[in-house]
């Protein structure tokens, strides 16, 4: 199998792939964004704001916003932190459907899903994805949905809480094939998660795929890949990604990402190797078996950490968050956003800086509209409160070098 190169990182020529805004700007109260473009140009921003979560639409482009509609139906009932923050899909026929923990009384805590079938102007009832006989914790969660229009809910699950390891969860998966009516019983996938790192779902052609940290011996907190090649129903034992051996005696809040191109999974991450707090990138071409050599995707970022991935046609963006180690610059400077992609053989873009506003900045996400636009927004403090931010990309496509050995 190819290896992703271990050292230095060949990349594509020129100054980049994209370019972004000069300055990001703060388009709206709130907190914990998720987006969502259309080919019209129209974007749309799910946030958290006063606990309760609205949406947003830009006819322009984010050039402006339209008023907020409210998603949740019980007033207060979001809540929300950035490794726990709500999810949006939608599909191509004005299908958005939105996700969300609710909290019922001490740890026990709910996922609650509306969906709104008239592109964003109005959202059904919201419903529990699931709806345990116990008291239990259901947060750190995600979701996506197939080809096939099914919807998929992964999170980790208290009601296991111990079994496997002891101060672990579970990770656990719930499925739609009714556009969001109604979820069917959901099925364990793994026992000895680390509690509080959120997994990840990615598709391929014939399976899918969920990813963990774990749990594992003396404390070591790695990132594990399970499969299912029947849509969710029965999952393979995790395989181990990469072994950064990264001991740590509680919970780095830090889930991997998941992207596919074809039948090659990739899969970033955050972890501790040689003191250095780093993101990796690596992939697999067996469905999840085995991974390629890790390759540094941070180089000299300081402190960079919650990667997300969006998939981009023959190509994959991703973001993250880190403190710039430019020789002039603080080292501990604000957290800024970073931003680079690669494409289905490995070939990495150089890292460009779309920086911050007023303080650091925390989780981004991406969104991504073909044939060239790209859109990226993160939380930032603001003397008002928690605001997001955004800045706004377009392709520009140099020649590319391969690091493919």
């Amino acid at each position: 199998m190819s290896l992703l190169g271990a050292g230095a990182l060949a990349i594509w020529a020129a100054t980049g792939p994209r370019v972004f805004e000069t300055k990001p700007r703060r388009i709206a109260a709130g907190r914990d964004p998720m987006l969502y473009v259309r080919a019209s140009g129209a974007l749309s921003l799910l946030k958290v704001e006063g606990a309760n979560l609205w949406l947003q639409t830009s006819l322009d482009g984010g050039d402006s916003f339209d008023d907020s509609i409210r998603v949740n139906e019980i007033e207060g009932e979001v809540s929300s932190h950035p490794e726990a923050s709500p999810q949006l899909q939608v599909k191509s026929r004005g299908e958005f459907y939105t996700l969300w923990q609710t909290r019922k009384g001490g740890d026990n805590s709910r996922l609650r899903f509306a969906r709104s079938m008239n592109w964003g102007e109005s959202f059904q009832k919201a419903i529990d994805v699931d709806t345990p006989a116990e008291a239990a914790s259901q947060s750190f969660f995600t979701m996506n949905v197939s080809k096939k229009g099914v919807i998929y809910v992964a999170w980790l699950d208290g009601r296991d809480r111990g079994k496997g390891r002891p101060g672990s969860s579970a990770v656990y998966l719930a499925r739609s094939s009714d556009k969001g009516a109604s979820f069917e019983k959901p099925v364990r996938v793994t026992l000895g998660v680390c509690p509080c790192c959120r997994p990840a779902i990615a598709f391929a052609q014939d399976r899918m795929y969920v990813s963990w940290r774990s749990v594992g011996d003396n404390n070591v907190r790695d990132i594990y890949v399970a499969t299912s090649i029947d849509e969710g129903k029965t999952w393979s034992a995790g395989k181990r990604v990469a072994e950064d051996n990264w001991v740590l005696n509680g919970c780095p809040h830090s889930g991997a990402a998941l992207a596919v191109m074809g039948k090659r999974l990739f899969l970033t991450w955050h972890t501790v190797r040689d003191n250095k707090n780093k993101l990796y990138l690596s992939y697999s071409d067996d469905g999840g078996e085995t991974f390629t050599h890790r390759a540094d995707v941070s180089e000299h970022i300081l402190d960079p950490n919650h990667p997300y991935l969006a998939e981009m046609g023959d190509r994959v963006g991703l973001v993250f968050q880190g403190r710039n180690a430019a020789p002039q610059v603080d080292t501990w400077a604000p957290l800024e956003v970073w931003y680079r992609e690669f494409d289905a053989q490995g070939k990495l873009s150089p890292l460009e800086r779309l920086g911050h506003l007023e303080g650091s900045a925390a989780y981004p996400t991406l969104a991504y509209e073909a044939p060239g636009r790209l859109f990226a927004a993160w939380t930032e403090p603001h003397k008002t409160g928690k605001a997001i931010v955004l800045s706004r990309g377009r392709l520009k496509r140099p020649d590319m070098v391969s690091n493919v050995r």
